[in-house]
């Protein structure tokens, strides 16, 4: 039995080495969530941006037609 030790060894240096590439996998997908976040958010901020210069053109329009409605 004087393998035993190599083979206890070996099977905790292959864990170590799945819990490291584990991490890394983990951290790069941290990363691209954080890189979706941001590109979510800035396209939210670009379509709240179209919609409030949409309602001020519109407001004319409206106006015009006497639909206007006031705000509350």
């Amino acid at each position: 039995m004087p393998s035993m030790p190599w083979a206890i060894t070996a099977a905790v240096g292959l864990c170590t080495a799945g819990l490291l590439v584990l991490g890394w996998c983990a951290l790069l997908v941290y990363r691209q969530v954080l890189a979706l976040s941001r590109e979510l958010d800035a396209g939210a901020r670009r379509i709240a941006g179209a919609a409030a210069g949409l309602e001020r053109a519109a407001e004319p329009v409206a106006r015009r037609a006497g639909d206007l409605v006031p705000h509350v």
